[in-house]
């Protein structure tokens, strides 16, 4: 069997039901793959001497001005789920509104130039926004104490503060311009399992193709057939947060994992312009391995 290792971008949670119903339904292995999935993974991303890389777009073009040879072959949702996730007493329902108010963020430099033109575009100062640098370990402890507002992932944070009792206001920044629906998260793949292994890329996309139709099918059903690979709560949440995910998971064909070019391309384009990124690589993203 073709072995093949994964490093998720954070642990494993419904964003990757895909990834582990074709680990416990065999679609791995009826591809003749051995898969290997890895998370926790925190700070910059990197390859981790592994073969696929999950990440936002942004960081895999990060890791690519810095040498790392790797390109974008799925994404994992068909629109972007993050955005800013607030308790509803704070009153930010818009990215305006962050002026005067904590919020958290971590250390690459892009990080400021995404949420500072989200606050520009709704006419606020992002240098009026009190910065509070840290990676949030537990949301329902941070907002309300250390900060009023952190970006996150709707489809776990924002159901962990609701099954904590808490009222939230959350700003999906897709909805504050289509520059911020960028690929995110989305799945990279090194240039040398590309370059060397090309009939296992397309079967380990294929296995996953199926792992995420089931999950759109059946979120409730998928969820709760790979509970044990998530974390400990309930499985109302977990089921909240799946049926959540269902309706982006695949594209008008019924598919998981398309890149939209646009949707890469007025990210990349943004990023260059402003000194995020160097320069437009033309192995930045490719559909090339995805089923047709």
């Amino acid at each position: 069997m073709g072995k093949l290792n994964v490093v998720l971008d954070w642990f494993a949670n419904t964003n990757h039901t895909g990834f582990l119903l074709a680990e416990k339904r065999g679609y791995f292995a009826e591809a003749g793959l051995e898969v290997h999935i890895d998370g926790e993974v925190h700070g910059v991303m990197d390859l981790h001497g592994t073969d696929f890389v999950l990440g936002p777009q942004i960081s895999m073009l990060d890791c690519m001005s810095r040498g790392v040879e790797l390109t974008g072959v799925a994404v994992l949702t068909q629109r972007s789920d993050s955005g800013i996730v607030s308790l509803k007493e704070s009153g930010i329902t818009s990215p305006r509104h962050l002026e005067g108010k904590r919020l958290t963020h971590w250390a690459p430099r892009w990080f400021h130039g995404v949420i500072g033109e989200a606050v520009r575009l709704d006419g606020g100062d992002y240098g009026k926004v009190e910065l509070v640098p840290m990676d949030v370990g537990d949301i329902v402890a941070t907002l309300g104490t250390v900060a009023d507002a952190t970006w996150v992932y709707a489809n776990w944070e924002n159901e962990e503060l609701i099954a904590a009792g808490k009222e939230i206001n959350f700003i999906n920044l897709a909805d504050v311009d289509p520059l911020f629906d960028f690929c995110a998260p989305a799945v990279a793949a090194t240039h040398q399992v590309l370059r060397d292994r090309p009939a296992e890329v397309r079967a380990f996309l294929a296995a996953l193709d199926r792992g995420y139709q089931e999950a759109a099918r059946d979120p409730e059903g998928a969820v709760l057939a790979v509970k044990d690979g998530l974390p400990a709560v309930s499985e109302a949440m977990l089921v909240r947060s799946q049926r959540h995910l269902a309706p982006l998971l695949l594209d008008q064909r019924g598919h998981w994992g398309a890149i939209r070019p646009e949707r890469w391309e007025r990210m990349a384009d943004w990023l260059v312009a402003n000194g995020y990124y160097d320069r437009r690589r033309p192995t930045e993203y490719t559909n090339d391995f995805l089923p047709v």
